[in-house]
């Protein structure tokens, strides 16, 4: 078997992703997390991001390349489907959760760091409630309120496309089940104060990530 090494943040949910992706192959890797920014440069030096992985010093990055190359290396159990259709609709969900997440996640971040720093809130008192209400989406709630109605409505629509299925338009794991596990167990752990409610509120999500974590090693 080849030498595998895993190179990202425990925490951040694209290399959960990928390190779930391993343990569900049966691959034997090894993770390495960055001690500091010169660690992203040095393990990726194309675009400095991580997760990246190594294949016997083959570098692979972004999580759906490195996804898609543990596949190539171990094609059973497969992360796509073999039904063409299917896999097409695997692939899309991969890619909505990882973006329709990731937008919420850099909302709060860039909300959070606003509130930091007053002093970028100055100017006259309706520039200032004009942009509360655009930071809103056009409503008067709370910027990070919006978000968490907004990371709800995602939830709501996860659970409509999961259905009545154990995963993903399929009964057997894919790239897809491995990404919206990915970002939700960012709500469950907390990053966003108030996204653990929300997800305890969904009783087929939550059961849904303990079937993933039952096929990829707990």
């Amino acid at each position: 078997m080849p030498q595998i090494d895993l190179y990202g943040p425990a925490n951040v949910p694209y290399t959960e992703k990928c390190r779930r992706g391993l343990q569900f192959k049966g691959l034997s890797f090894t993770l390495h997390e960055p001690a500091g920014p010169e660690d992203y440069q040095r393990w990726n030096p194309k675009t400095g991001l991580l997760p990246a992985m190594r294949v016997d010093g083959e570098l692979v990055i972004d999580s759906t390349d490195i996804l898609l190359r543990i596949d190539e290396i171990q094609p059973d159990p497969p992360l796509l489907s073999p039904d063409p259709q299917v896999a097409e609709q695997q692939r899309s969900l991969e890619d909505w959760a990882d973006e329709s997440f990731l937008y919420y996640f850099r909302r709060w971040v860039q909300l959070t760091a606003e509130q930091q720093q007053p002093e970028k809130r100055r100017g006259p008192p309706a520039l200032r409630a004009l942009a509360a209400w655009l930071a809103a989406g056009g409503t008067w709630e709370r910027p990070h309120t919006a978000i968490l109605r907004g990371i709800d409505d995602r939830l709501s629509d996860l659970v409509n496309f999961l259905g009545s299925r154990n995963f993903f338009y399929a009964d057997q794991l894919s790239m897809a089940d491995l990404s919206v596990y990915a970002m939700l167990l960012t709500c469950r752990n907390q990053f966003m104060d108030g996204t653990g409610p929300l997800l305890a509120r969904q009783p087929t999500l939550l059961a849904f990530m303990e079937r993933v974590e039952r096929v990829t090693g707990g």
